[in-house]
């Protein structure tokens, strides 16, 4: 019995263990540390569209997440050219990037951090930090309507970004999983890309000129911030206000 009470006497302070986090020197880039793990990815409430269905058990490799958006901040102090248009502060996220500007940021990251990849997140690891290490949760962070999505805050109070980190974190300390701006993740798009996942680690690659974006903006409705839902329609090149980013450093 006394094991027993000292075991639960232990339970909160487990709970409530702060996530590993490391920041990167060049930028100041704050990551989380994501423990790997399966979880149900997929439109597990019934809310969403055909193409995030049918849900399927994913299980990741362990990987290291940006906390935030990547700042316009942190990006002018890998690359000079800012090409967004919120330019408020240094603390908006940087937006109006394509992929090949975020190769080149990339680029300027490797160089500084020697033996360390960043790249673009998949969306199975995209979507796997949305819901806190695979929580059955459909926002990353306040869910509507309570005015602490930062893609609701857009819908009701108009088209522009806001700082990183202006509403509450998900579960696991991440901000703006759902909302501020769409964020590129590097699968190629397909409808039915779920119905060809293997269970480890998917990445769909098949040919397709269609990239996702994930996470919601200012620019659609707070709906659309589910962490299942996926957004498509964007090629590679191209460039839009309310697309951005954040970054996966893979684990050692």
């Amino acid at each position: 019995m006394r094991k027993l009470l000292t075991l639960l006497a232990c339970l909160p302070t487990l709970a409530s263990a702060a996530p590993e986090a490391w920041r990167e020197p060049l930028t100041g880039m704050n990551f989380i540390k994501m423990t790997g793990g399966c979880y149900q990815m997929g439109d597990t409430f019934g809310k969403g569209e055909s193409n995030e269905l049918p849900v399927h058990e994913i299980c990741l490799r362990s990987y290291w997440v940006g906390q935030y958006e990547v700042t316009q901040g942190e990006w002018n102090k890998a690359v000079a050219f800012n090409p967004s248009a919120f330019s408020a502060s240094a603390q908006h996220p940087v937006d109006s990037v394509n992929q090949t500007d975020i190769t080149n940021f990339i680029e300027k990251l490797g160089n500084a951090n020697p033996g360390r990849k960043f790249r673009l997140p998949t969306e199975a690891e995209w979507e796997y930090a949305c819901r806190a290490a695979g929580l059955q949760t459909m926002y990353g962070g306040q869910q509507p309507p309570t005015g602490g999505n930062t893609a609701e805050y857009a819908d009701q109070h108009g088209e522009s970004t806001l700082p990183v980190g202006s509403f509450s974190a998900n579960a696991l300390g991440l901000h703006d999983m759902s909302g501020n701006l769409w964020e590129w993740v590097s699968d190629v798009y397909a409808a039915d890309a779920y119905l060809q996942h293997p269970r480890n680690n998917p990445q769909y690659n098949a040919s397709g000129p269609s990239r996702l974006l994930r996470g919601g903006g200012w620019s659609h409705p707070a709906g659309f911030a589910r962490c299942s839902k996926r957004h498509m329609h964007c090629r590679p090149s191209a460039r839009f206000d309310f697309v951005g980013f954040r970054l996966v450093l893979e684990a050692e």
